[in-house]
């Protein structure tokens, strides 16, 4: 299990460091990890996506205290120092939103791709 960013108490925003739960040794010796992350980050936020399409860690949207945002950022697992990308796109894009769901499709002509489904907008 991987996790990035969220809320606390009080309305502030977590850090923005990758953590990894590490349960390689079995259930009795899991521990959280914290991945070293080089360069620009996705930035704190809370309410946003992410799903794991190999070898990607691919982060959508949330809110990083300002309002619902759209970005889309990837990391690359198979590739150190990890880094964040941050993906520009062209055309029609989904509307900024946050406490949206995303999965990963695992069959048909979507296979392999990142689905969004609902979430908060600004309105």
């Amino acid at each position: 299990m991987v996790v990035f960013g969220g809320a606390k108490g009080g309305g502030g925003l977590v850090g923005d460091d990758l953590y990894m739960l590490d349960v390689s040794q079995g259930k009795d010796l899991a521990h959280w990890m914290t991945i070293p992350v080089i360069g620009m980050t996705p930035g704190r936020r809370y309410g946003h996506s992410m799903v794991y399409i190999k070898p990607h860690i691919v982060l959508f949207g949330g809110n990083k205290g300002t309002g619902p945002e759209n970005d889309l950022w990837t990391l690359n697992t198979e590739v150190t120092p990890f880094y964040w990308t941050k993906i520009e796109t062209e055309g029609a894009q989904p509307a900024p939103r946050d406490y949206h769901t995303a999965a990963v499709c695992d069959t048909g002509t979507a296979s392999g791709m990142m689905v969004i489904h609902g979430g908060r907008s600004s309105e």
